[in-house]
């Protein structure tokens, strides 16, 4: 245990569930990771939000957003915690540019830099939201395009951050490798969190060595747990 508590605001507690995972591998205790939003309940900050955006990209945003006051419910409920002091905010890039805002993607074809400057360009977004604040708090897990493409670099040795539809991929994989929701006795319905964590805990994203190992095939991935080693250096 590190003693040290992480916060998570997130589009999905899926995703919670893999950077849960990913934490371990620094020493961190999966008690230790707690879930901001979205969380297992729905609490009071919620009940005037629509309800289908408090676990997407729109309730990231929302809660970078704050009330019109200025406020950050999520943030400072995060901060709040004792032994506080970083909150990971992850997105997936999927469908970044179909949303009630202005983004324009950097060239993907033919463009080595891809990753980094796409990375770079939703850092700027979500600070902005942000009003330049809690720098010094936040980590940033920006998957590219989606949280399950980190998921593959266990499996598919190539960039994983180009493949289609990673989602689909991965379950097919999760299905031949025996990980599925049936063979863990999880429902999909009320686990989808403790479903990643465990079948990234049996893919070894837990493990230094074999995390380390697959971020070479994501360079998002391999951005995120970098940053998390210059907060976290291993003694």
């Amino acid at each position: 245990m590190r003693g040290e508590i992480i916060s998570i605001i997130s589009e999905g507690v899926e995703d919670q569930g893999v950077i849960t995972t990913i934490f371990r591998a620094y020493g961190f205790d999966s008690t230790e990771i707690r879930a901001i939003r979205p969380g297992l309940a729905v609490d009071a900050t919620d009940r005037h939000t629509n309800q289908q955006t408090i676990g997407t990209f729109q309730g990231v945003k929302n809660a970078c957003l704050g009330n019109i006051d200025g406020i950050r419910p999520d943030f400072e409920k995060a901060l709040l915690l004792e032994n506080c002091n970083n909150i990971v905010i992850q997105i997936d890039t999927a469908e970044i540019d179909r949303h009630d805002f202005l983004f324009v993607r950097p060239q993907k074809d033919g463009n080595v830099n891809y990753c980094a400057e796409l990375r770079g360009l939703v850092i700027e977004k979500i600070d902005a939201w942000l009003d330049g604040c809690y720098k010094d708090n936040l980590l940033y897990a920006i998957s590219i395009e989606e949280i399950e493409a980190w998921c593959l670099t266990a499996f598919e040795k190539r960039d994983t951050s180009l493949i289609a539809n990673p989602k689909y991929l991965l379950s097919g994989h999760l299905d031949r490798n025996k990980l599925t929701y049936k063979k863990l006795k999880l429902n999909p319905m009320v686990h989808k969190k403790r479903y990643f964590e465990e079948v990234t805990k049996k893919m070894k994203f837990h493990k230094i060595n074999k995390l380390k190992e697959y971020s070479e095939y994501n360079k998002s991935l391999k951005d995120f747990i970098s940053s998390i080693e210059e907060k976290f250096p291993f003694e």
